[in-house]
């Protein structure tokens, strides 16, 4: 699986070509800025004529330096809250698989299959474990509801019952047409980039979240291995700590959702952006046309570029290039549980085998002996 989409080269193919990670249009954020950087490149055109024609009009450049200073710092920090909350993500994510794969691996081998009940919860336990990471994904982009091609052959009919039976009661998912979007069918990229984005800073209070009745599902197993003796103490006690562990990693996605950037210090930032690039011209003017135009260009480039870099990665959870790629790590789990499940447990149904097999040959005993003695 490959996380980074940055070739470490700096350069990337397209159109059977190699190009340099420079002239990237896809994953950049040439298509947000430009608007508003041709707006503000028209107004510093505009102001360099009339400086033109009034020179009297023109401030001195430096007296936008210590102005400059302080709004780069503004910026730095605004990208910095930024990618701390990426760089969180990126690690809740990691720690999630790391949890799972060990929850799969333990459960596989550690715990005795003494009878046919054991077998099945213990493999519809490593499915709920892959189903988890699945429904964090879903749910932290606002997507509710069952209805994801990811969840096939995951979850078990009486555990989607109970969900169905506790949405019709408490309204589980508030599922409605112009807010979801499957992942089947028609539904298009573009609605569910809007429904994440909507969805920044919520915080929900009224119904349990699916991925906690996925936790449920997942004590509540191992509870049923100590109770009914399959799985020695430290294990049990090791696959608890893992089940916390991961309701603390769901929690983690929940602070970084809901915690949005503060309002105050958003508004503030703009005000002082825009104010900054709106009088730029006026110092600029007095060098002449050409160069007015091309550094309010690239100052109004970089600056704007800088603040949308910030928007685009303080949320990593969604669909854009620049986000994590959640699938990946979801289809890294599905990779670990057909292993597993594809693979035969140590501790399968050993009590279980050797009943079946002393069956068949008291089977074949009783129909040699039948046939014996008919033939005599």
């Amino acid at each position: 699986m490959l996380i980074d989409r940055v070739s470490p080269s700096n350069r990337t193919r397209a159109m059977g070509l190699v190009w340099p990670d420079a002239l990237r249009i896809r994953g950049s954020v040439i298509r947000i800025t430009f608007p508003a950087v041709f707006l503000l490149t028209g107004y510093g055109v505009g102001i360099a004529f009339l400086i033109r024609k009034y020179e009297y009009l023109a401030l001195p450049v430096t007296i936008l330096t210590p102005v400059a200073v302080v709004l780069s710092l503004l910026l730095v920090f605004r990208t910095n809250s930024a990618y701390d909350r990426f760089w969180e993500g990126r690690k809740i994510w990691q720690d999630l698989k790391v949890n799972s794969r060990n929850m799969i691996r333990n459960t596989w081998c550690g715990v005795v299959e003494k009878s046919i009940e054991d077998s099945v919860q213990k493999r519809q336990a490593l499915k709920n474990v892959a189903a988890f990471m699945i429904s964090i994904k879903h749910y932290i982009r606002g997507e509710d509801g069952l209805d994801y091609a990811d969840y096939d052959g995951l979850l078990s009919p009486e555990f989607r019952m109970q969900v169905l039976a506790r949405r019709s009661a408490h309204n589980y998912g508030s599922i409605n047409g112009a807010h979801n979007s499957p992942n089947r069918g028609q539904s298009s990229s573009e609605l569910r980039i809007q429904q994440q984005q909507s969805n920044e800073g919520w915080e929900r209070t009224v119904e349990v979240p699916f991925p906690s009745l996925l936790l449920y599902e997942i004590q509540k197993f191992v509870e049923y291995l100590m109770d009914n003796g399959v799985v020695h103490g430290q294990l049990y006690v090791n696959m608890l700590s893992t089940v916390n562990a991961m309701g603390t990693l769901l929690g983690g996605c929940e602070r970084i959702i809901s915690t949005p950037i503060p309002m105050a210090y958003h508004i503030h930032l703009h005000h002082s952006l825009y104010l900054y690039l709106l009088v730029l011209p006026w110092a600029l003017g007095s060098m002449g046309l050409a160069k007015t135009i091309i550094l309010q260009f690239i100052i109004s480039f970089m600056m704007i570029g800088i603040d949308a870099i910030s928007r685009e990665i303080q949320n990593p959870f969604g669909y854009d290039a620049n986000d994590l790629d959640l699938d990946a790590f979801c289809e890294a789990m599905l990779v670990e549980l057909n292993y597993a499940l594809n693979h035969h447990a140590p501790k399968a149904l050993e009590v279980v085998e050797n009943t079946l097999t002393n069956n068949m040959d008291r089977g074949k005993n009783s129909s040699d002996g039948t046939d014996t003695a008919s033939c005599t």
